[in-house]
């Protein structure tokens, strides 16, 4: 079970007045960051991972810092999202490494992509078959040439 499961969404919201009645716009300041993962409610902007920490000790006696939530800020985000709040990333996107796999699953694209391209741009080699390949012409006479290479007309 996780820590942040004996949450509910009334001990968010004491939470939040919790948060401003104390003065908490100043808590980032204090905290010498930037807040990543931003609650919104009431028209107001809140620290998702501190608003966990006080919830958390509001329905356990023990209040969490950010560093002790499970996931961080995207744990917080995470719970809250379960608890019905709106809450916005505004973490910067995971550079991806090449070789690997992308964390974000993907979406499909509004835009037909071209068979044949590869999402670097770069063209994919493509296999014609045999049957399918034009036939080698004789540069004097143009008539196709046998498996010999050598034209029977013009020898």
């Amino acid at each position: 079970m996780s820590l942040l499961n004996s949450i509910d969404r009334p001990h968010v919201l004491t939470a939040i007045e919790t948060w401003d009645k104390a003065g908490g716009a100043n808590y980032m300041l204090v905290r010498g960051g930037v807040s990543t993962h931003v609650l919104l409610h009431g028209g107001r902007e809140y620290d998702a991972a501190a608003i966990m920490g006080i919830a958390h000790g509001l329905a356990t006696g023990r209040t969490l810092t950010p560093a002790d939530i499970p996931g961080g800020g995207a744990g917080a985000t995470k719970a809250l999202v379960r608890l019905g709040f709106q809450v916005r990333d505004d973490s910067p996107p995971a550079e991806r490494v090449p070789g690997t796999r992308a964390r974000a699953p993907r979406t499909p694209s509004t835009t037909p992509r071209a068979s044949g391209v590869r999402s670097t741009g770069t063209p994919r080699p493509t296999r014609v078959a045999a049957s399918d390949r034009p036939d080698k012409l004789c540069p004097t006479c143009f008539i196709a040439l046998p498996a010999t290479g050598i034209c029977d007309q013009c020898d």
